[in-house]
């Protein structure tokens, strides 16, 4: 007999290249990180369906645990007020890579892979509900993983008709003249990240309320979370928007950044770049975000330490955004060593047109190339003297799609960068050429301005020289420290406020800037110069840094070892010049002329006498 039956065993796998039992065993282990991930492909099946409300439902009961009686999921299900569907789009839409969005790249779906693979990831029974004309003129169809493992259930079941159970009109509020009920049932113990109604609903809200952030702040869609004890009375609650740039209000931020946003925009506004796709060309937008200065207490203690700071400290990384749905926040983009790393936020955000070049897998957790791309150097794969848009229009030929992400890469590794010595410098009080305190003193700005003015009495008067810096122009000039070169608002003040006051012609700043110059000179409104250093060059660390002026908290050995580190450095970057000149034959006469010319210049100003 047990021949028999397994003869009909490989007759009914004949041809299939994975028999359907066998492939059902593989997709229930399919990499979905936790239960709220997979809830959360629930969620995106309401949303596409135009949900505005949908209610996650989770049913607990009493339990034999060892000696003690604890609750035990029983059931979880969604339920929401979208479109419905019919009894042929129910079919589709229980089967494993189908689905009626397969190639709609105008919402959040897609994969087709939603619905059944994040179910029977977490459960041995699937059963949905969905109705176009009310709740009792709903139709039904299910999945039973046991049903598909002993090979009496292959296709999908027709729907048939089946009025929303009594039970689960109990339990919700939002039943409407369309929607759709999906639920799970028959838990195994292991698959399940939390057994608890509670502890699923508190950690998948802290998941859900990032990756929905967009549409619960805009007001597109309300999560309601329903906890059901024993049949007991609901507990309700909406889920609150877990913003990772901590810019939206009324968030689940602790107090007092519960209301008002804990974070300021970097910039502006968000930088948009342009992809030449497919024919077409598709936006994707980078955004920055770091710490109000209110979040430095005031009580002197570490704000790390405070609860706001633990909270910032969970959504450590860089959103990747699709459609409006966080996918990752991935912390590739960080240094999970560093705790200051939690006061800046980034974001990028693209449409789902680019799902191939970003590499977004399809349970959507991931944008996989995107990620691989945080240390990635174009030079190591550039060949022998290629240029950075020649290896770029070549790897765009021969179908890379790293390469079209190139330039967005490196703009947010400038940006990171920046923002790290900018969040650094809020808590250093006076240090950094950015120091609160040390611009509304007498200082070098005060000295080379008179060599400045001196130099004009002279006879070498510039155009700058004859400019006045008026109020209008301190706050000008006050804006473009805020928003160019990212100064906290204080430190801001101050320089704008000093420069007005003991009437400067020169200020020292920094900003992070592309390129190999260690510095930059600039001629701004009001006849002021503005010598900018570059943080990016390690000529900043290694100098300027190592000779900050304020150095009240350095030991005996940090002060000599700041000094041993900027003369190397100063001797290092004169043997940089000799060896240029060395190479520059063509130009040699006129860069040692050009070194006589700023010695001189160098002399004036270091000497208090005149200039032979």
């Amino acid at each position: 007999m047990n021949k028999v039956i397994e003869q009909k065993e490989i007759e009914d796998d004949a041809g299939f290249i994975i028999p359907p039992d066998l492939a059902v065993k593989a997709m229930r282990d399919s990499g979905y990180r936790n239960t709220a991930y997979a809830l959360a492909e629930l969620i995106d099946n309401s949303i596409q369906a135009e949900a505005s409300e949908v209610e996650l439902v989770c049913v607990e009961k009493y339990e034999q645990v060892n000696s003690h009686q604890r609750l035990r999921l029983q059931e979880i299900g969604t339920i929401d007020n979208g479109k419905g569907m019919s009894a042929e789009t129910l079919s589709i839409a229980l089967q494993f890579g189908n689905g009626t969005h397969l190639e709609d790249r105008a919402g959040i779906g897609r994969f087709g892979m939603g619905l059944p693979n994040s179910s029977i990831s977490q459960c041995r029974r699937l059963d949905v509900w969905t109705w176009t004309n009310g709740p009792d003129n709903a139709i039904h169809s299910y999945l039973d993983v046991g049903e598909i493992q002993g090979r009496t259930l292959k296709k999908v079941p027709p729907p048939t008709p089946s009025p929303v159970p009594e039970k689960w009109r109990k339990r919700s509020e939002i039943l409407k003249t369309s929607g759709t009920l999906v639920v799970w049932s028959d838990f195994e113990e292991y698959r399940l990240t939390w057994r608890g109604g509670e502890a699923t609903l508190r950690n998948t809200e802290a998941i859900i309320g990032r990756m929905y952030r967009k549409f619960i702040n805009d007001g597109r869609v309300t999560i309601h979370l329903v906890r059901v004890e024993d049949e007991g009375s609901n507990q309700r609650r909406h889920a609150v928007v877990n913003d990772p740039l901590y810019l939206m209000p009324n968030s689940s931020t602790p107090d007092p950044f519960d209301k008002e946003p804990m974070f300021q925009r970097w910039g502006e506004s968000d930088e948009e770049f342009s992809i030449d796709y497919g024919g077409k060309k598709h936006k994707v937008f980078v955004r920055f975000s770091w710490a109000k200065p209110e979040t430095v207490p005031s009580d002197g203690l570490n704000r790390g330490a405070k609860p706001y700071g633990k909270h910032a400290m969970k959504n450590l990384g860089l959103s990747i955004v699709r459609e409006g749905r966080e996918l990752d926040l991935d912390t590739s983009w960080t240094n999970s060593y560093d705790p200051t790393e939690r006061w800046w936020g980034a974001e990028v955000e693209f449409p789902a047109s680019l799902d191939e070049i970003f590499g977004v897998t399809n349970n959507k957790q991931s944008a996989t190339i995107f990620s691989q791309l945080a240390q990635y150097d174009w030079t190591t794969d550039a060949e022998d003297g290629e240029s950075r848009s020649s290896f770029i229009e070549r790897s765009v030929a021969d179908g890379d799609p790293r390469a079209l992400l190139i330039e967005i890469v490196e703009h947010i590794r400038e940006q990171i960068t920046q923002l790290r010595k900018r969040t650094e410098q809020q808590t250093k009080g006076t240090r950094g050429t950015g120091g609160r305190k040390r611009h509304e003193e007498p200082g070098v700005e005060d000295m080379v301005t008179s060599k400045f003015r001196q130099r004009a009495e002279e006879g070498h008067e510039t155009p700058t020289d004859s400019e006045e810096f008026d109020d209008e122009d301190r706050d000008s000039y006050e804006d473009d420290l805020k928003t160019d070169k990212h100064y906290p608002d204080d430190v801001a003040k101050s320089i704008a406020d000093a420069i007005l006051t003991r009437n400067r012609k020169v200020a020292f700043l920094e900003k992070a800037m592309e390129g190999y110059a260690f510095f930059n000179v600039e001629s701004v409104q009001g006849g002021i110069t503005n010598i900018v250093f570059n943080s990016n060059h390690p000529f900043f660390d290694q100098l300027v840094k190592a000779l900050n002026p304020d150095t009240e908290d350095d030991t005996e050995k940090e002060l000599l070892d700041r000094v041993h580190m900027a003369s190397d450095t100063l001797r290092t970057v004169f043997s940089a010049w000799a060896r240029y000149e060395l190479e520059e034959i063509r130009h040699k006469q006129r860069l040692a002329d050009m070194r006589q010319e700023w010695g001189k210049m160098t002399r004036f100003f270091l000497e208090d006498g005149e200039e032979d």
